[in-house]
């Protein structure tokens, strides 16, 4: 059970790192933030489904997003920078662990949880924010509302391409491997 955590907090780092990375470089090269937003959606679904359906068990989806939400504590990953992200991070992982687990492990269960965990993250910061947690809080709760169902809808979109590439990626490249094989047994 052990590497199977130490594999959750890996994949979250990763899933964090990735996410903050593309997010910064394209922020600063083209000025629009919601752009890096988008294209690491992708990137970070499939590399947490990787995490995922790698090592099944209930609790890792929690671990990866409580792991990645404390990265993004101090970032605008995930919205201002703030504390509140690690409440985010809970829900969207209890979320996502919850439907995934009732599913029986099942690829049904996985997409619905992802999707209700990707839901879960914009009506949490929502949330937040107009209890004042994070920086700025007012000002940044008014861009979210404004664009509030796009930007759900966007995410969810995004969400949806990322767990069809992860799932793809690991059940066509990488669930045949040893290592990953030796994870479940």
């Amino acid at each position: 059970m052990r590497k199977k955590i130490f594999l959750s907090v890996a994949f979250g780092v990763a899933a964090f790192i990735i996410a903050w990375s593309l997010g910064t470089v394209l922020n600063v090269t083209t000025g629009i933030p919601l752009l890096g937003g988008v294209l690491n959606g992708v990137l970070t679904a499939m590399v947490l489904v990787i995490g995922l359906v790698s090592s099944k068990y209930f609790g890792n989806a929690t671990i990866m997003w409580l792991v990645f939400s404390i990265f993004a504590t101090p970032t605008t990953t995930l919205g201002p920078p703030g504390f509140y992200k690690i409440l985010i991070g809970i829900v969207a992982g209890i979320l996502w662990d919850s439907i995934y687990s009732i599913s029986k492990f099942k690829d049904w269960g996985l997409y619905l949880g992802g999707l209700v965990g990707s839901a879960s993250i914009m009506f949490t910061l929502v949330g937040a924010l107009s209890l004042g947690f994070g920086k700025d809080a007012i000002n940044a709760l008014n861009k979210y509302q404004n664009a509030f169902w796009i930007i759900l809808i966007m995410n969810l979109i995004v969400t949806i391409i990322g767990l069809y590439l992860g799932n793809m990626v690991y059940n066509y490249r990488l669930k045949d491997l040893k290592q990953f094989k030796r994870l479940n047994d």
